[in-house]
């Protein structure tokens, strides 16, 4: 049964990962009616260095209206070690939260990251020479899954953490996203004609000239 609510703190949080595919995730896990994903996709409230300092009620008033899950999409919460921490504090304010990681294939996601900042204009070097120093490239260290997925479950138990990968998401939408119902404790049988529409692909937005970077 729905509650009314004015300023929530929410109940599910997709934690990345970027170039993922959480852009798609979180507009389709939006048109479901018992869930009320932020309009503001990325809040990086449980970031230091980010919106941290800005409060729980500041955080809470992203989260309105009635709705039996209350959601956000943040990819920055799977980029440890350079944010750190953030599934201690995540679990400090939501401990019974629920938490869902979109995997992509590591290659493709490294050329998609590398691709975006290019396309940006933040990133001038060729590809190769942005990986010369793999162990501490921001490109390869969104990749070490189980590394990022590791500082979770220090936090929160297994069946709190449902994951599932950007190739799922993009062949069998409504296939994973009853399976994703159905973990969140809503209506699995929902089924809407925009669950096939993919949001933000880097494709679509390149720089002159990328592929003769790479």
């Amino acid at each position: 049964m729905l509650k009314q609510k004015t300023g929530n703190l929410p109940n599910l949080i997709v934690i990345g990962t970027q170039k993922g595919g959480t852009s798609s995730l979180h507009y389709y896990l939006s048109l479901h009616p018992q869930i009320y994903m932020c309009r503001e996709k990325e809040l990086d409230f449980f970031i230091a260095q980010r919106n941290w300092e800005r409060g729980v009620e500041w955080y809470k008033k992203n989260f309105v209206g009635e709705a039996k899950i209350y959601g956000e999409s943040s990819p920055n919460y799977t980029d440890y070690p350079r944010y750190d921490q953030v599934p201690k504090r995540m679990h400090s304010i939501v401990p019974e939260v629920k938490i869902v990681y979109i995997l992509r294939d590591p290659i493709k996601r490294i050329i998609s990251h590398y691709m975006h900042w290019y396309s940006a204009g933040l990133e001038n070097r060729s590809l190769s020479d942005a990986l010369i120093k793999i162990e501490s490239s921001r490109y390869t260290r969104r990749c070490l899954y189980y590394t990022q997925l590791e500082q979770y479950l220090n936090y929160f138990p297994q069946s709190n953490i449902f994951i599932m990968t950007t190739e799922d998401l993009q062949n069998k939408p409504q296939k994973f996203l009853q399976k994703l119902f159905i973990f969140l404790g809503v209506d699995n049988s929902f089924y809407h004609q925009k669950l096939s529409r993919i949001h933000h692909k880097s494709s679509q937005k390149r720089r002159k000239n990328v592929w003769e970077s790479l």
